[in-house]
């Protein structure tokens, strides 16, 4: 569910990457993790063939702590979704998320393509793969 109360589904993304975040407020490690992350997502923001997803698992009595997270970072550039279940979130769960931060690159056909702890690996991914924007 986006942070806004709408749901989005991965299948309603086809032909576009999308790139996925899973992070935590109760994770000390997500709050360096999402700056570089929304660096990613800004630079970027230019394409239209690829989206940036910061997902949260933290309890849904947890929502305001995850708004203002979002705030006090400026994270505008990616889209946040929030399902307030936890690490019983049905897409961390679904790609196999075993730790937090997680990062995924699903590409335009719906096939899984990165996975990684953290984001160490994912900006040479997205260069590899992809054309880097120009400024």
């Amino acid at each position: 569910m986006l942070a806004t109360g709408e749901q989005v589904a991965l299948r309603s993304k086809s032909g576009t990457i999308v790139v996925l975040l899973f992070w935590a407020t109760w994770c000390s490690h997500s709050r360096a993790i999402m700056a570089d992350f929304e660096d990613l997502a800004r630079e970027y923001s230019g394409r239209g063939d690829i989206e940036f997803f910061a997902i949260s698992v933290d309890k849904n009595e947890d929502f305001e702590l995850v708004e203002a997270r979002i705030k006090a970072q400026d994270l505008s550039s990616m889209t946040h979704v929030f399902s307030g279940n936890d690490t019983q979130d049905e897409s961390y769960l679904a790609l196999k998320g075993d730790h937090v931060p997680y990062a995924v690159v699903v590409d335009a056909r719906g096939i899984v393509r990165f996975v990684d702890i953290g984001i160490s690996g994912l900006e040479a991914f997205l260069e590899k793969k992809l054309s880097k924007p120009r400024p």
